[in-house]
């Protein structure tokens, strides 16, 4: 696909019609606030370089928790890109699908950028988060997702749902209590679907998970990177 395509596509997507998506020019990527690894990854000319060095950068840091979803970059990445968003910069990851040979468009946030403005719960529980997550976010990507829905993968921080926000017609129909404290708990992964991939703050020993939704009951003592890291499969397919 063309850059001129790509970008035609993309600005479909961006939730402002005012706002027009721009692909980096990347002479003078030193003066971007972004993080030192970004600048290491965009000053290799190789396409296939900058593609290797973001898969050993997950591996680094995810190697295990999401050794499928890198498993599938190493086959099916096959760009990443700086691109800018109003004044926001991004990695766009473009991922051939293994079923249908489409061309699909992942937005990695900047870590750097993390927009807690509307996150006053999820910033004061923050160090309670798991330590691998926590690492996510601060040193790969404030969020990892199909870029059209913005689902389908790691939500960005300003995205991130905290239950104790919303009313759950789930919990009225249970003739029993349910096994986490809406008041710490986040939803870090959507479907785009209404189902969310939650921690409890205060219980995530052991990476503890609960698949939690309106529309069927909670799945509890799951664990938060299989099911993230097989759900971001399914979404690349």
């Amino acid at each position: 696909m063309m850059n001129e395509e790509k970008l035609e596509f993309l600005n479909k997507y961006t939730l402002d019609k005012n706002i027009q998506i721009e692909l980096v020019e990347l002479e003078n990527i030193n003066e971007i606030f972004i993080p030192d690894y970004w600048i290491k990854l965009f000053s290799e000319n190789s396409n296939e370089e900058r593609i290797q060095m973001i898969i050993n950068h997950w591996e680094e840091i995810l190697g295990f928790e999401m050794r499928n979803t890198i498993s599938y970059f190493k086959e099916y990445l096959i760009d990443v890109e700086l691109m800018k968003i109003a004044n926001k910069h991004f990695i766009l990851y473009s991922l051939q699908s293994s079923s249908t040979d489409t061309v699909l468009f992942y937005c990695g946030g900047n870590p750097l950028e993390k927009n807690f403005d509307e996150q006053t719960e999820l910033k004061k529980d923050w160090k309670k988060i798991p330590k691998k997550l926590r690492q996510f976010y601060e040193e790969i990507h404030d969020g990892f997702y199909y870029f059209p829905s913005r689902s389908m993968g790691l939500d960005a921080i300003e995205n991130i749902t905290y239950l104790d926000e919303f009313e759950w017609s789930v919990i009225e129909d249970l003739d029993k209590e349910i096994m986490i404290n809406i008041e710490t708990s986040y939803g870090f992964f959507s479907n785009g679907v209404g189902k969310f991939v939650v921690i409890d703050v205060d219980n995530s020993r052991d990476d503890q998970a609960v698949l939690w939704s309106n529309g069927s009951l909670p799945r509890y003592n799951l664990n938060f990177w299989d099911i993230v890291d097989e759900w971001t499969v399914i979404g690349f397919n």
